[in-house]
């Protein structure tokens, strides 16, 4: 029997779970932190925040197997190199808006992983300043 692969992700909206669980569209995941202080992964869109149980590591790799673009940015952040519109050279900061604002969803990067995706993903760094 042919597996068929999943396109979703069961999450809670909620640390403890209490809430249940909700599908959420991989396509839809800008980016994935692990919290240690509450020992989750926080999975981000652009508008919300959503938690998992497991590492970082094993949902970057199941997530990747899948066929979606996640790699490492740093120590504690997952990338979905398909959602970032813009990129901070200054500061190495991925964000998932073309114009972001002082307000917008990023992602830090180290030196390294930044010059790796940008190549990859074909977007120039550059300053970017809040007014």
């Amino acid at each position: 029997m042919e597996m068929c692969k999943m396109n979703v992700l069961s999450v809670t909206r909620d640390v403890e779970g209490g809430g249940g669980l909700v599908q959420l569209p991989l396509h839809l995941i800008t980016h994935m932190v692990y919290l240690k202080a509450k020992n989750r992964v926080v999975v981000h869109t652009v508008d919300e925040e959503y938690y998992i149980m497991g590492t970082l590591m094993y949902w970057k790799k199941a997530i990747s197997a899948t066929g979606y673009r996640f790699v490492c940015a740093d120590k504690t952040n997952v990338v979905n190199i398909d959602r970032i519109k813009a990129m901070d050279s200054d500061r190495h900061i991925a964000y998932f808006e073309e114009f972001p604002t002082k307000h917008s969803k990023s992602c830090t990067l180290t030196s390294i992983r930044f010059n790796e995706i940008s190549k990859r993903i074909g977007i120039i760094g550059s300053s970017i300043c809040f007014a």
